[in-house]
């Protein structure tokens, strides 16, 4: 496939635009019908929209350690520059600010970084207005950043040249127990390629067909059921144990009408252990369906509407 083979020649290379390269991926996303490549691409060259610190969908390598620093000025012009400020002085909502940061701008944003370099996110006005003398008595603090060293954008454009290329490899050896074909591979294989090599691990939900989702039903007490449920929406073995270990201590608890806290505990952290980068099934009906499942297998069922 000649496609594949010049994104394995741009990411071996090391050469030319990363940003040429994903566009390449996306359209090899288009030709393999694949939602979740198709996504990813189109994420890194348009830039990742973040409502939040702890969006899930920005993969793990667009997040960095990104210490604060700030300007203060005194009286008789007396100065304090480049000083350091520690996370524990913020307030709890404004810690992040202190401490990491999402590097959402467009890949091509991040292209031929000076690894020497070093990054300035300027804190918002308002937050820096917020703290202005919170700090040093007799300084006022006059502008406050963030600092990111250029070698972590350089990072950030070898991580994806890697991943492509990883991707590429297998897809290629795939390709060769079925032809030049693309389309006799079966779908769920490349999904779970790009699972493990686009976003490097397991723990992803699949892009399952809702309707196909929305049709399982749980018997009460069949755990075989519910662990092979979850599986087939692309919930990792990790994931699916802890949520049987969360299970048999809720049983052990006092009853409760529902889901127990343990098992609920679970259900609430379950959008950070997926990548909501590439869903056909969102998060939250992927957790309405699941809910609906556990509390099917603890014997309260609900029909899915």
């Amino acid at each position: 496939m000649k496609l594949l083979d010049e994104i394995i020649d741009l990411s071996a290379g090391g050469q030319g635009s990363v940003a040429t390269l994903l566009r390449k991926c996306l359209v090899l996303a288009h030709t393999l019908k694949n939602d979740r490549l198709k996504t990813w691409a189109a994420s890194e060259l348009d830039g990742y929209k973040a409502d939040g610190w702890d969006d899930t969908a920005v993969p793990e390598y667009r997040k960095t350690p990104a210490p604060a620093k700030g300007f203060f000025v005194g009286a008789f012009g007396s100065q304090i520059n480049s000083q350091p400020i520690p996370p524990g002085c913020l307030q709890k909502e404004h810690k992040c600010f202190a401490e990491s940061a999402l590097l959402l701008q467009p890949i091509a944003s991040y292209e031929g970084t000076d690894p020497h370099a070093t990054l300035h996110l300027e804190w918002p006005a308002n937050l820096t207005l917020l703290y202005q003398g919170r700090f040093f008595e007799g300084y006022v603090l006059n502008r406050a950043w963030q600092e990111i060293p250029g070698t972590v954008l350089v990072g950030l454009i070898d991580t994806v040249r890697t991943r492509l290329l990883r991707f590429a490899l297998e897809l290629k050896d795939e390709l060769g127990s079925v032809g030049d074909d693309p389309n006799e591979l079966p779908k769920g294989k490349i999904d779970q390629q790009v699972v493990t090599y686009i976003f490097g691990g397991t723990n992803v939900i699949a892009s399952t067909n809702v309707t196909q989702v929305g049709t399982i039903e749980i018997e009460k007490g069949d755990w075989s059921a519910l662990a092979d449920a979850l599986t087939g929406l692309g919930v990792g073995a990790t994931a699916v144990s802890a949520l049987k270990s969360a299970l048999d201590h809720d049983s052990t608890a006092e009853p409760t009408r529902g889901l127990g806290r343990r098992a609920a505990d679970w259900l609430k952290g379950f959008g950070k252990k997926s990548s909501a980068a590439a869903l056909s099934v969102g998060v939250e009906v992927a957790k309405k369906e699941i809910t609906r499942w556990i509390l099917g297998y603890l014997g309260f069922p609900t029909r899915s509407a």
